[in-house]
């Protein structure tokens, strides 16, 4: 019957267009009697077949749920230690930084799953041992004031509640702090900080590692002026937000520097003056001198004589502000050498002027196991990095921006280069003007050439106005993948310009065999839409700007 059904006479005309005649129409209605008939009875039975159906659901689901629910009885999990629970959930903790106040992660996630659980995670100290805490931001222009008060009550109530759960715990605590703003908000935001480091201070005895990014004032005004013992204390990082003058503080004597764990210091370069902050320098690992280049006025002369007591330095990073003159005629003897042989990282960003002091700096260290190696400018004055590099036999990164070199420096700096140089990032300057583009197809040029980096892996290339071809690139990319062994695995270029040239075609061999490659290029002039002035013509989309980060280092 079904063979039948399937023979039609109008099988030429099914799936197309025709439309059939009067008397055809009257033929097919026949036609389609029996199969309509035979349709219906299958619908029916199907109907019957999955009431039965869905009643052996409904008996399987039954089973299923008491099956499950005494298997959960013998359940493995429900079997272990107590310790070992402990242990799992201490483990699901996040290990690169401390842990936020939210249900999405360990450890207010872990109770959130069974009482049992909750009961475990609020009776194990250690998972409460880490905090970060971010202040809420007031908003002037929002009513009523009352809302942001019992914000930070709700939110210094909880920090209040976390931090009593660490037992005798060592602590990790991190602040975000809101920035110190221009009356009369000023008064709203200093109440609001206020309350939080006042329920920090308490746990001080048993700090090990805090990390403050609060206004310099509150610095001064609380942290300087505790004197508690702190034997726990290893770390301690404070970052500099906008804040008020620092005229007329009484600043304390910064005892909190004198724990002998001590290693690694962090401390904003408005505030640093060396003889105010009792460090024992010489166990130092990490230092950093940092904040807005506005706020900093540390020369290289100091820089150098805090350093030269960091012996056991191993990373170390600064904000440096010279007066050319100055410090060019009051330089020690250059054959003045201070060695670190244990530093593998150093970063240093010049403000003003101060980046042909600075070279001279690098000329008087003496670094053997330099690893990673940063240096920023704000103008285009810097000489070659030649020398400090030829000495630096064991980098592997290097890490410049463009605006602190002319193009003749900055090609003297690339035809040095180590062979040992494994990843090369050169980025642009935030909110910089320049005279001229020091980074084009010359400097790339440079790079193609035999011989030179040959362990280079990863290029990086930021968002400026490079010109810098896609002919170039495609160059420099083609001469390193033929070298053998092949080491380059990375390039990453934002170029300032539409499109000239797409490369990609050519490039598809290489990225088959395991190259990752990224060119952004900025948009290309608009097309006028053609739904132009019509209420539903569709959104357009403009590049987005996103702010640079407030933090130096």
């Amino acid at each position: 019957m079904q063979r039948n059904f399937m023979a039609s006479p109008f099988a030429a005309q099914l799936g197309t267009n025709y439309c059939p005649k009067d008397k055809e129409v009257l033929e097919i209605q026949t036609l389609l009697v029996k199969p309509a008939l035979r349709l219906k009875n299958l619908d029916n039975e199907i109907a019957e077949l999955q009431k039965a159906i869905e009643k052996l659901m409904e008996e399987r689901d039954g089973l299923g749920a008491y099956v499950d629910a005494h298997k959960a009885l013998i359940s493995p999990v429900r079997r272990l230690p107590l310790d070992i629970i402990e242990e799992i959930f201490v483990t699901c903790l996040p290990t690169h930084r401390n842990c936020v106040m939210s249900a999405s992660e360990a450890p207010v996630l872990l109770g959130r799953v069974c009482s049992s659980w909750r009961a475990i995670s609020l009776s194990t100290p250690r998972l409460w041992a880490k905090i970060h805490v971010v202040e809420p931001e007031s908003d002037p222009y929002s009513r009523p004031a009352a809302s942001f008060d019992q914000k930070v009550a709700q939110r210094v109530q909880v920090t209040k509640m976390w931090l009593g759960r660490s037992g005798q715990c060592p602590l990790s605590i991190s602040l975000e702090s809101a920035p110190e703003n221009s009356p009369p908000e000023t008064e709203v935001s200093s109440a609001a900080s206020l309350q939080f480091l006042q329920v920090l201070v308490p746990f001080a005895p048993r700090w090990q590692h805090i990390h403050f990014a609060t206004p310099a004032t509150y610095i001064l005004e609380i942290i300087s002026h505790l004197d508690v013992d702190m034997p726990w204390l290893e770390t301690v990082a404070f970052h500099h937000q906008a804040s008020r003058s620092l005229d007329n503080i009484d600043w304390g004597h910064f005892s909190i520097f004198r724990g002998a764990r001590i290693s690694s210091v962090s401390i904003p370069g408005r505030i640093f003056i060396p003889e105010r902050f009792p460090v024992l320098w010489d166990q130092l690992t990490t230092l950093t001198i940092g904040g807005p280049s506005w706020s900093v006025d540390l020369t290289s002369e100091v820089i150098f004589r805090v350093i030269s007591g960091c012996p056991e330095l191993r990373c170390c990073k600064v904000v440096v502000r010279d007066n050319l003159e100055t410090e060019m005629s009051t330089a020690p003897p250059q054959h003045s050498i201070l060695e670190l042989q244990f530093l593998h990282t150093l970063a240093i960003h010049c403000v003003g002027d101060a980046a042909p002091v600075v070279s001279l700096l690098l000329k008087r260290l003496s670094v053997p196991e330099l690893s990673n190696f940063i240096f920023f400018g704000s103008r285009q004055d810097s000489p070659p990095l030649s020398d400090f590099l030829t000495r630096s036999l064991c980098l592997r990164s290097l890490e410049i921006n463009n605006h602190a070199f002319s193009k003749t420096s900055v090609l003297d700096t690339l035809g040095h280069l180590p062979s040992t140089v494994r990843q090369l990032k050169i980025i642009a300057p935030e909110m910089a003007f320049r005279s001229q583009e020091c980074f084009d197809d010359d400097a790339l040029a440079v790079l193609t050439s035999p011989g030179l980096c040959p362990a280079l892996r990863d290029l990086s290339i930021g968002d400026s106005h490079h010109y810098i071809s896609d002919a170039a690139v495609l160059r420099f990319i083609t001469a390193r993948m033929m070298l053998e062994p092949r080491a380059l695995k990375s390039v990453e270029i934002c170029f300032g310009r539409p499109m000239t040239l797409d490369i990609m075609p050519d490039l598809l061999d290489f990225i088959e065999n395991g190259l990752a490659i990224s060119l952004t290029y900025t948009p290309s002039p608009r097309v006028t839409s053609p739904w132009k002035g019509l209420p539903d013509a569709p959104a357009v989309a403009y590049p987005t700007w996103t702010p640079p980060n407030r933090a130096v280092w």
